[in-house]
Formats: structure tokens, sequence, C-alpha cells
């Protein structure tokens, strides 16, 4: 009981602040915005966030070929729905969601743990890589006015150069690691390496551009089917810090409410008018959870079977041994 209701204080402190700004921003306002919802625009949004994550499930699917491995593409984009669709619906951050897809990808694709786990980092890194660059193209004309812009721009650098680092130089990367936690060490990062180097990697990161412009995209239709115009430009300014407060293992379902009034915040300060930023924010949240149901949810009820994590996964985790793949 205690447990239960631990758990259920984050979600509620992000559906307090979603609330509360809801009701400072005037709750007719808000209606009045979405009560002017095109269909259509709302509809292209929703295809649009979709498509961005059927991008991200095949750049997944290119670092893991890149390691020569030879999954099939629609595995690869169901267990990358699967994926999308937990982080968005259950509290534990980004890390639910990827369990369940290095789980899927051991039990239905036949892909060792560590080289799941190598293409989560990598695809990880590509994406802050790209996220950094279009907040250093907003610094450049002048937009990055906040500074959580620059710490998350300087962020972003650090782990990417961190992650390069670690793939020029695994063996001394694996070496730093304390002496009991070494060989787990050496078994993870060399799938990181491999993978940072493979022709898979470049591959990648030309889809995880495409799959950030289309939800970067979905965000702006969003706006537009309320009838607000935005320039794509302060998408391309806001957008990554929406990307993170996502990310961020705040114990809320998808950061509900912390990533919707924070991007908000962001618009606001480019000089949207907060009523209307909030509402495009809160448009922007259903046509995502739409898409990621439509992605993750038949996924999960059609092979939730194969979900049960094998004790394989666990002895790997632990570091006991090295029999998971």
């Amino acid at each position: 009981m205690r447990r239960t209701l631990v758990r259920a204080i984050p979600p509620a402190v992000g559906a307090a602040a979603l609330a509360s700004a809801i009701y400072l921003s005037g709750p007719r306002r808000i209606a009045a915005y979405l009560g002017r919802a095109d269909p259509a625009l709302l509809a292209a949004a929703a295809l649009s966030e979709a498509s961005a994550i059927a991008l991200t499930g095949l750049a997944w699917h290119s670092i893991v070929r890149g390691m020569s491995l030879r999954p099939r593409a629609v595995d690869s984009l169901k267990a990358t729905g699967l994926e999308i669709f937990v982080d968005a619906t259950i509290p534990t951050g980004t890390l639910g969601g990827e369990f369940l897809r290095i789980t899927y990808a051991y039990n239905k694709m036949r892909i060792p743990i560590w080289n799941s786990v190598a293409a989560a980092v990598v695809l990880r890194v590509l994406i802050a890589g790209v996220l950094a660059s279009l907040l250093a193209s907003a610094a450049y004309l002048g937009l990055a006015r906040l500074s959580a812009m620059w710490l998350l721009l300087a962020a972003s650098a650090a782990a990417v150069a961190a992650v390069a680092a670690v793939a020029a130089f695994p063996s001394k990367a694996a070496s730093l690691a304390p002496g009991r936690y070494r060989a787990l060490a050496e078994e993870a990062i060399g799938p990181v390496a491999a993978a940072l180097r493979s022709k898979g990697a470049i591959a990648a990161l030309g889809l995880v551009f495409a799959e950030i412009a289309s939800s970067a995209a979905a965000q702006m239709l969003a706006f537009s089917a309320l009838g607000i115009r935005i320039p794509y430009y302060f998408v391309m300014v806001a957008y990554p810090i929406y990307d993170v407060l996502l990310a961020l293992p705040t114990g809320i379902p998808g950061s509900f409410g912390v990533a919707d009034v924070g991007t908000s915040i962001i618009y606001a300060s480019l000089g949207v008018r907060w009523p209307a930023a909030l509402a495009g924010m809160i448009a922007t949240r259903i046509v995502c959870l739409i898409s990621d149901a439509a992605m993750g949810l038949p996924v999960l009820l059609l092979e939730a079977g194969r979900m049960a994590p094998p004790a394989d996964i666990w002895r790997a985790l632990r570091g006991e041994g090295r029999g998971a793949g």
C-alpha cells in the first residue's frame, strides 16, 4: 500500500502542475483553443508522429544490422513501438520501455542482450547529437535566450564526446571500471564501440534527423490545428527541450505535465501567448498518445507472453557470467 502511494506521487505532481497551469491561463481560454481544433490537421499531426516512431524503429534496426545481425525490420518497428508506448504510459522514465525492448529483442528476435543495450546507447547518443546541433543552430540565430538551452547543449555535447571516447578506446574505458564490474564493462562496451564504428550508425544518423524533423512537424501541426501559427525555427528551439523533458526519469508517465508546462514556458519566452502555448502543448500530448498507442499497444496486447525477462537478462545485469548472449 505504501509503495503504491509513493509511486502515485510523481504522476499526481505532474497532473497538478498541468492543472495549475490551466487554471492560471484561464480554463475557458484553453477550452476555446481546443474547441476550434481542425480534425484534419490533428490527424496529420498524429500521422507525422507515427512516422517519427517508425523512423526511430528503423534507426534502431540499422544500428543492430550494423553489428552483423539480421533482424526483420517489422520486428524492430514492433519492439520500438512497444518501448515508446510503455515510456509514455508507465511511470518508469525511459528505463521500463527500453528494458521491454531488450527483452522482446532477446526472445522474439534472438538478439544478444548487450547488442540491444549497445543499440539503445548509440541511438540515444545520435539523438543527443542531433538535438545539440539544433540548439547550436538556435544559438547562432540568436534564439537561445534561456540558460536551460545552453545547459542542454553542453550536456548533449558532453554525452556525445564521452561515448565517442569509449568507442575510440574501448579497452581503456573498460579498465576504468571498478574491479568487480570490469568484466561487465568489457562485455557492455565492446558492442557499443562496434555499433558506433559500423555503417549502420551512419545510416541511423540520417534516420534520426528525419525522425526529429517528423516529430517536430507533428508538434507544429498540433499548434496549427488550433489556429496557432508558429515559425518552424521556434520549434527548433523548443523541441529539444521537450524531447529531453519527456526522457527524464521523473517517475511520471511520459513526464506528463512536466514536459507540457516546461515546453509551454519555452514557447512563451519566444513570444507565443501563454494560453496559446499551453493549449498547443495539450494538443501535442493528445496527438502523441494516440500515435504511441497505435504503434505500441497492439504489440503489448498480442505478444505479452514474450515480455517476461529470461533469467539470462538478470544474470547479465548483475554481471554473473557471460551467458547473456
